[in-house]
């Protein structure tokens, strides 16, 4: 499902060989269980209905550890990054985020902490057949969560002329009184 990255690969290498240094905080590195199930082309679209709520509510966390009216201003995090983040990267980590979205250490660190705190949300929230799927790798059943079945009866060519025959006249009324 994934393709090769270079950029990505460069970044998980990176990532690996700084967990190796044997000093200082070690590197945090997320297996992203979102990655392929979320996004564009996915039956749960780019921005998933379950997730968005947890998502918005973790990006308006206070990411700057200060009293508040100190030292600045607290901006959140961008919700679509997160999404973003979600759909596009297989391995979250500092590293990875730093290289595909072209941001500073420092806020690719909370962009990974706030991944690792929704993560727990997100698998709680995700659907049943979300859920199947990403353990099985199949849906149960052929149904698609954005398939939907019509209950009603198409209308009559008589109904359909008479629709046509009352919008006719619709935008074409003079706005001069």
């Amino acid at each position: 499902m994934s393709s090769y990255n270079p950029a990505q690969h460069e970044a998980i290498t990176t990532a690996e060989t700084i967990t190796k240094r044997g000093r200082g905080r070690p590197t945090k590195i997320i297996n992203n269980l979102f990655h392929g199930f979320i996004g564009p082309t996915t039956d749960y679209g780019q921005y998933p209905t379950f997730a968005m709520d947890i998502l918005a509510g973790i990006a308006r966390l206070d990411w700057h550890d200060r009293a508040i009216g100190v030292g600045g201003s607290s901006k959140p995090l961008s919700v679509k990054r997160l999404v973003a983040i979600l759909s596009e990267l297989e391995v979250v980590s500092a590293a990875t985020v730093t290289t595909q979205y072209r941001l500073g250490l420092r806020q690719a660190q909370r962009y990974v902490k706030a991944i690792e705190l929704a993560m727990p949300y997100l698998l709680k929230s995700r659907p049943d057949g979300l859920s199947y799927e990403m353990r099985y790798g199949f849906l149960r059943d052929s149904t698609r969560p954005n398939d939907w079945e019509d209950q009603l009866e198409p209308p009559s060519p008589e109904d359909l002329a008479k629709l046509h025959h009352d919008l006719r006249t619709l935008g074409a009324e003079s706005t001069s009184d």
